[in-house]
């Protein structure tokens, strides 16, 4: 018997600025992946706010509703598939009052883990917050 770890990598077709939409996405790709067999869901970058998100990143309205969306989509996706599914999910998140491209840990129905993106693009909205 081998020991095996199964990822499933998602691509989305998620919608720029469309948080409830783009996590109801995210929920039924987890439970499709999480049928499939895998351990592990890894989304796209900023799946969640949809990319490129350009200027809604700067709203501080957006930034607070990303970070609620995420919250909510971590319960909601312990409610689904159990805890049974580990789920990486990029979003928008805000730091210091500044906007940051992130990614949460999901698993068991809370955010385990955040990673700041460190490399941002250098074209478009990103070039004002890209030394965070």
């Amino acid at each position: 018997m081998t020991n095996q770890l199964n990822i499933a990598m998602v691509q989305l077709n998620q919608r720029v600025g469309d948080l409830a939409g783009n996590a109801a996405l995210v929920k039924s790709a987890a439970l499709d992946a999480h049928k499939a067999g895998a351990h592990i869901a890894i989304f796209p970058e900023m799946v969640l706010t949809g990319y490129p998100v350009e200027d809604l990143a700067l709203r501080p309205s957006f930034q607070v509703a990303s970070k609620a969306a995420i919250a909510q989509l971590a319960k909601e996706l312990e409610t689904e598939i159990a805890s049974e599914l580990i789920c990486i999910v990029g979003y928008l998140d805000q730091v210091d009052g500044q906007p940051q491209n992130m990614v949460a840990v999901i698993s068991g129905g809370e955010i385990k883990a955040r990673y700041a993106k460190c490399h941002l693009p250098n074209y478009g909205v990103f070039d004002e917050f890209r030394n965070f």
